[in-house]
């Protein structure tokens, strides 16, 4: 049996293997590259040449060489950050940091604690395929989000009324008037046939076409001449962005949807209150479809940040959240908790969070608790592959009630 500890980096990963008993067998480096990876595995094959006697631990990331270890039929054990921080202090305890060292350290932690870690799986080419589509999408809005705060930035700066009349610029409407009168001025402008047939191509209320007009008709705000080609080229660039990336968006939330109908988990997730693509398929994604021998719902709470987390000490218990987690299944839990809360009808969820709410507990920390409860269902549905059921979900929580009062 072989103990390999990695070090990764960007273009250069520390490796070093240990036996059982802690004696180095090999120290060095690994080039960042399929020739690199191959003479590591040439290097592994002469010292021990079954696949599953080679044990593997590095932090915990998302990268070639996370899926280089798991094709390779080796044992892998994400180690958390803060855990190897934390090991350094003890095999370092001057605060020395070296890549090398970190490596053999990273080794003795899986050598010392193997039987506390849970070893990572490969998973099929359409979980991957659903969590890299479920990620991206994640990656486009949050960009989307960060051109649209720019945008209105300009505008409210410079053309407030104009901001103002485009404060949603996911609407087509606001994005071509913008793309065709950047500026205050230019609106005002505008010729009226111009205006005219702009307004008769959209499909807007009369009030929309009201204040387009009022706003025309306002006094623009001055803008000094040196800075209005600068600001139409800025404009015109971010709308340009802005409409591409609401395109990908549209185009990966086609292939996402037909990612997650072919998933093996949509047979039960889709048994769910809600019918919301996007979040269901982050969770179905970080699920994955190997169901044998998972770890217990409540890891899975405490990986993506919605279990609590009790730390008791004397007379002194405090219970608070976790905030090294997984962020973006996080913010999927809490938008399919929302949703069971808010919208859809006779789901226990909306007692629970009406109860906590009339209990004193904020918003936030409702839907953190529920989205906790919510993965211990998912979790359930998930392993056993069974439908959810929503009557027996409520006899559930009746029966712990009846258990309750009973006890007191």
């Amino acid at each position: 049996m072989l103990i390999i500890g990695f070090d990764w980096a960007s273009d250069k990963h520390d490796v070093c293997i240990l036996r059982p008993d802690g004696s180095v067998l090999h120290k060095g480096e690994v080039e960042h590259s399929a020739k690199g990876f191959e003479k590591l595995q040439q290097k592994i094959a002469s010292l021990e040449p079954r696949e599953d006697e080679v044990h593997v631990a590095l932090e915990q990331h998302d990268g070639a060489l996370l899926a280089w270890l798991l094709a390779s039929g080796y044992t892998v054990y994400g180690i958390n950050p803060k855990s190897a921080d934390r090991a350094r202090d003890i095999f370092h305890p001057g605060g020395e940091k070296d890549d090398k060292r970190d490596a053999r350290m990273i080794a003795d932690l899986l050598r010392n604690n193997m039987s506390h870690y849970k070893p990572m799986y490969a998973q099929s080419d359409k979980t991957l395929n659903l969590r890299a589509l479920a990620r991206l999408r994640v990656s486009l809005v949050q960009e989307k989000a960060a051109l649209k705060q720019r945008i209105r930035g300009r505008l409210a700066e410079w053309c407030p009324d104009v901001s103002k009349l485009c404060s949603d610029l996911e609407r087509v409407w606001q994005r071509e008037l913008l793309h065709r009168w950047p500026l205050h001025e230019d609106l005002a402008k505008a010729e009226d046939k111009d205006m005219k047939a702009f307004l008769s191509s959209k499909r807007l209320r009369a009030e929309t076409k009201e204040a387009i007009q009022c706003v025309r008709a306002s006094r623009a705000t001055h803008v000094p001449r040196g800075r209005k080609t600068a600001l139409r080229m800025e404009m015109k660039f971010l709308l340009d962005k802005l409409d591409t990336i609401i395109d990908q968006i549209k185009q990966v939330d086609e292939e996402l949807e037909s990612a997650y109908k072919s998933h093996s988990n949509h047979a039960v997730f889709n048994t769910l209150p809600i019918k919301a693509t996007t979040s269901l398929a982050m969770i179905a994604g970080a699920f994955g479809d190997r169901r044998c021998n998972p770890a217990d719902w409540s890891k899975y709470a405490s990986w993506w940040g919605v279990g609590p987390v009790t730390v008791a000490s004397g007379k002194k218990k405090l219970v608070k959240r976790r905030r090294g987690c997984d962020w973006q299944v996080h913010q999927a839990l809490l938008d399919f908790s929302f949703s069971t809360v808010f919208n859809v009808s006779g789901c226990w969820a909306s007692d629970y969070y009406k109860r906590k709410l009339e209990e004193g507990h904020s918003h936030n920390g409702i839907l953190r608790a529920l989205s906790s409860r919510w993965v211990k269902i998912l979790w359930t549905i998930w392993h056993k592959g069974i439908a959810y059921n929503e009557m027996f979900h409520r006899e559930q929580i009746m029966l712990a009630k009846t258990k309750i009062r009973k006890s007191g």
